[in-house]
């Protein structure tokens, strides 16, 4: 929940949040071997514990090809939503890429950026 009160607690799951009906996080923990009881809930804490551990997967060299194929398919996903916000990119390369690859940053602008830098 994001917080609207100055004590209140905020993650940052609502962010990764998905309509139970689509089955998504239950199709995705089930693929990586966890699974809810009958009419039970998943075990504590395994959403949280999924996205650390594909971080950490995901930080080393080794799953570059695995990450490339996230990070392409994340850009077909998000260049079908309609929206009128530009992406933001973080600092490597690849996401550079795959951000003027998808449409959300044109050649032209990427050309503006880096001879603005100079």
């Amino acid at each position: 929940m994001v917080a609207t009160k100055e004590n209140q607690k905020s993650t940052a799951m609502d962010y990764l949040s998905a309509p139970r009906s689509e089955g998504l996080v239950v199709s995705l923990l089930s693929l990586l071997g966890f699974t809810a009881p009958e009419n039970g809930r998943l075990p504590a804490g395994v959403k949280y514990d999924t996205i650390v551990a594909l971080h950490d997967v995901f930080c080393i060299s080794e799953s570059y090809e695995i990450r490339t194929m996230v990070s392409e398919r994340i850009a077909e996903l998000q260049a079908g939503r309609k929206s009128e916000q530009k992406a933001r990119i973080s600092a490597s390369p690849e996401s550079i890429m795959n951000a003027v690859k998808s449409g959300k940053l044109s050649l032209d602008e990427l050309k503006k950026a880096i001879a603005d830098m100079g």
